[in-house]
C-alpha cells in the first residue's frame, strides 16, 4: 500500500541541492552560462524567469556547474549597503580593510579579484537599491567580476532599461516553463525513485494534462499540486473515504484549490 504522506514530502518545496531536478531549461542555461564564462569578457548576466521557475535552485547549484577555477560568491538577498557589500568581498579573500571610504574599498576589491575568475550571484536582484545598482555598474566596468543577477521576469524590464545596464555589454538568460513531457517525466521519475511503481501507473495522460494546465509549467506550482494531492489522499484514507485511493481529476482540482492556484 502506497505511503501517500511520504510521497507528499517528496514534493515539498525545499532548497536541497542534492535533490535538484535538472529541467531542459536548466541544462540549456547551464550550457549557455558555461559558454559565456569561457569565451566572453567579464560582464553582467541577467537570469530572468517567473517566480518558482527554478532560478534560486540554479544559483544554489552554481558552484557545481561553473568552469574549473571559477569562484562563486552568492548573495541570497540584496538587502545590504554598498560599503558592506564591498567589505564582504574583501574579507572573503581573508584581507583586512585598508580604508573605509567607498572609493578606496572599490580599488582594494578590484585589486584582490582582478586576476581571478569570480562570479558574484545575487538572487532576487529586482530588489536591488539604486545605490547598489550603480556600484555593480562600477565593479562590472572594472572587469574584475562577473555578475549573475537573478530576477523575476515581469520586474526585469525596469532594471534592464536602466542606463547603467542598457548601454553596456550584458547577456540575458531566460528560464522557460516546463513542457508537458517534462511534467510527465518528472512525476514518473520521482514516484519510481520512491518505489511507487503502481502509483505512477495511475497517472493517466488526461490527468497529467490537467496537472500541467493547472501548474502552467511552473516547477514550484507543479510540486505544490502534487504535495497537496498526496496529502489529501492520505487524509482521505485515514478517515476511510472512498475515492481517495487513486488520483483523479476531482482530487487534483482540490489540490490546486488548496494551493491557491484556482480562485473559487
Amino acid at each position: 500500500m502506497a505511503d501517500y504522506k511520504k510521497l507528499a514530502s517528496v514534493f515539498e518545496e525545499r532548497a536541497d541541492i542534492s535533490r535538484c531536478y535538472e529541467t531542459r531549461s536548466f541544462m540549456k542555461l547551464n550550457n549557455e552560462l558555461h559558454f559565456i564564462l569561457q569565451n566572453e569578457t567579464k560582464q553582467i548576466i541577467f537570469l530572468i524567469g517567473e517566480p518558482g521557475c527554478g532560478k534560486s535552485v540554479f544559483l544554489n547549484n552554481l558552484k557545481n556547474h561553473t568552469p574549473q577555477g571559477a569562484e562563486v560568491i552568492k548573495f541570497d538577498t540584496p538587502f545590504f549597503e554598498p560599503v558592506d557589500f564591498i567589505k564582504t568581498l574583501i574579507t572573503k579573500k581573508g584581507e583586512d580593510i585598508d580604508n573605509y571610504s567607498l572609493e578606496e574599498l572599490i580599488k582594494q576589491a578590484v585589486r584582490l579579484y582582478g586576476d581571478g575568475n569570480t562570479v558574484i550571484a545575487i538572487d532576487e536582484a529586482q530588489l536591488l537599491s539604486k545605490e547598489l545598482i550603480e556600484l555593480i555598474r562600477i565593479l562590472s566596468d572594472s572587469k574584475a567580476f562577473w555578475f549573475l543577477l537573478a530576477m523575476h521576469r515581469h520586474e526585469s524590464k525596469e532594471i534592464l532599461n536602466e542606463p547603467q545596464f542598457s548601454s553596456r555589454p550584458h547577456r540575458i538568460l531566460q528560464f522557460d516553463p516546463l513542457s508537458f513531457e517534462e511534467v510527465r517525466e518528472y512525476l514518473s521519475k520521482e514516484l519510481i525513485n520512491s518505489g511507487e511503481y503502481m502509483v505512477d501507473e495511475r497517472f493517466k495522460r488526461g490527468l497529467l494534462k490537467l496537472i500541467f494546465k493547472l501548474s502552467r509549467g511552473n516547477f514550484r506550482d507543479l510540486k505544490k499540486i502534487l504535495n497537496r494531492l498526496f496529502l489529501i489522499m492520505d487524509q482521505g484514507r485515514r478517515v476511510g473515504k472512498k475515492g481517495y485511493e487513486k488520483p483523479n481529476r476531482c482530487l487534483v482540482t482540490m489540490a490546486a484549490i488548496d494551493g491557491d492556484l484556482i480562485d473559487i
